[in-house]
């Protein structure tokens, strides 16, 4: 695979005509390049915007002149039927300015992007909001993963790319004030720790101890290429799928290196919710889901409800959520405490301090006396990365509040992609707006199979949870869109294996412990 990377000069004098003439340089570059010349192009971080430094100033170039630059950048791929990464900072649709680095496919269109999960204090000074997950896609046969600038100083995040098995990491960067020796070692103890090549985007400083050093090395840990101070482009033509192999130990037949590390490691010492996070969303169909937990012998919505699914073994839990009036987010399927605790109240009109003295076990016996509401942060804590959670939202909060909260605390604990979030239109809309990236479950129009689906497509949904109304139709149509397919509800073995054998993928159950047959042992 033949990659170029960019080093343009850095625009020191921090002004919207040094940026332009900045981006100016570097489409230049890209017009030099003839079809076939190379297979995959590098930008630096903050392409749509070099050098800008001042928060306005810097927002309003990305908005105009920078989003002028990406669209160019996307037209110079689909006329090289090249791929082409940049680092950009980026508006979500939910209003939140992330750094975001763009993979832009052959055909001129994006096919992937990455969100920079470590961000430097000046980020945060300019209102950035972080990303919340490493991001490894597959395209043409080659694994492609991100990391931008800060992430380089952190080895875990590697880890965690070398988890999903990538082959090409791609780095725009400024490190405009690093020293090129930490640069080019940090660049190779990466490559090591990844077994993946680094290819990494940065500017020229104009300085032989400060910054550039866009390279590339080799999953050995060898610098290819390497600009050093020196404004332009390089070209390097690679093996993606070469991997460093080595001996096992001394005197021992080589192997792969990953393979060495993966069979040795002690991942409960650094890489817990990694491992468990891809057990779970690799695991075979069909799978359970506690429904409230196990709701047939514990009190439902409770930690001990979970805490029992937890210990069966269940692939994924699902609960209930409202707000309470001070803004806590508060497990409970009915609006109101009434049916399920010793108090009454509506949960949006109660504040936090008096949802927390209910007695939520009572109602089932003596025995479970005690037992509270939980807050959502407590399931979360509780659950510590073991199930996925199906999360019912009910509604959606004034502007959107209870959803926009669930995702900030998904995305602050690492755990977007493990969870995911189900509800009706309202709830989807404000989700797939404000956090594209968490996965969402359809549960609108249950009564009409065919529209849920529907709506499931036009919100960018991954499952839709049928009723007991499910037809072979309307599974069928669901499979050929991809979607997985859940089942609300199902308590007995021989009519849940009934909607199994239609095509459900997941089955809500109240009854964990009576399906349990209904899985593989080993992927229990």
């Amino acid at each position: 695979m033949k990659i170029t990377v960019f080093q343009p000069p850095y625009p020191e004098a921090a002004t919207p005509q040094a940026a332009a003439a900045c981006q100016v340089i570097m489409c230049h570059q890209l017009q030099t390049i003839e079809p076939g010349e190379t297979e995959l192009v590098v930008l630096p971080e903050y392409a749509n915007a070099p050098g800008l430094t001042e928060q306005e100033t810097l927002l309003q170039f990305a908005r105009n002149e920078g989003e002028a630059f990406v669209q160019e950048v996307a037209s110079q791929a689909k006329r090289l039927k090249a791929l082409i990464a940049l680092g950009t900072v980026c508006q979500r649709p939910g209003l939140q300015w992330v750094n975001r680095t763009w993979l832009f496919g052959r055909d001129g269109k994006a096919i992937a992007w990455y969100d920079k999960t470590h961000l430097t204090e000046v980020e945060r000074g300019l209102g950035l909001t972080a990303g919340s997950e490493p991001v490894v896609i597959e395209h043409n046969g080659i694994r492609f993963g991100f990391a931008v600038c800060f992430d380089f100083y952190f080895p875990a995040y590697f880890e965690a790319l070398a988890a999903q098995s990538v082959d090409v990491i791609l780095c725009p960067s400024y490190q405009r004030s690093e020293s090129t020796a930490r640069i080019r070692t940090m660049c190779q103890c990466r490559a090591l720790d990844s077994g993946a090549y680094i290819v990494r985007s940065s500017y020229s400083m104009g300085s032989e101890d400060k910054g550039g050093h866009s390279l590339i090395a080799s999953p050995e840990g060898t610098i290819l290429a390497n600009r050093q101070s020196e404004p332009g482009a390089m070209t390097v033509d690679i093996d993606p799928h070469a991997k460093l192999e080595k001996p096992a130990s001394h005197g021992q037949p080589t192997v792969e290196y990953r393979a060495l590390i993966e069979l040795n490691r002690h991942p409960g010492l650094y890489r817990p919710y990694v491992d468990q996070a891809q057990a779970i969303i690799g695991s075979l169909f069909p799978r359970l889901c506690a429904h409230r937990g196990v709701s047939h012998v514990c009190p439902e919505n409770t930690l001990p409800a979970f805490g029992a699914a937890i210990a069966l073994g269940v692939h994924e839990i699902e609960l209930d959520l409202w707000m309470s009036a001070d803004g806590i987010p508060v497990v409970c399927h009915d609006p109101s405490v009434d049916r399920t605790t010793d108090g009454e109240g509506i949960i949006t009109e109660m504040d936090w301090a008096d949802i927390q003295r209910l007695d939520a076990g009572i109602k089932l016996g003596p025995g479970w006396s005690g037992v509270r509401v939980p807050r959502f942060e407590e399931v979360l804590d509780a659950i510590d990365g073991r199930s996925g959670i199906n999360i019912h939202i009910k509604e959606p909060g004034s502007e959107g509040q209870l959803v926009k909260l669930v995702c900030d605390l998904l995305r602050s604990r690492g755990l977007p992609q493990m969870h995911y979030i189900a509800g009706d239109k309202p709830v989807l809309e404000v989700a797939l707006n404000y956090a594209p990236e968490i996965p969402r479950a359809c549960l609108a129009a249950q009564n009409e199979p065919h529209r849920m689906i529907r709506v499931a497509e036009e919100l960018a949904c991954t499952r839709v949870q049928f009723g007991c109304n499910a037809t072979d139709e309307a599974l069928r149509y669901a499979r050929d869109l991809g979607l997985i397919c859940n089942l609300f509800w199902s308590d007995e073995l021989t009519d849940a294996q009934e909607y199994v054998e239609m095509g459900i993928d997941v089955v809500l159950t109240n009854a964990a412990h009576k399906l349990l047959p209904l899985v593989s042992p080993s992927d229990r």
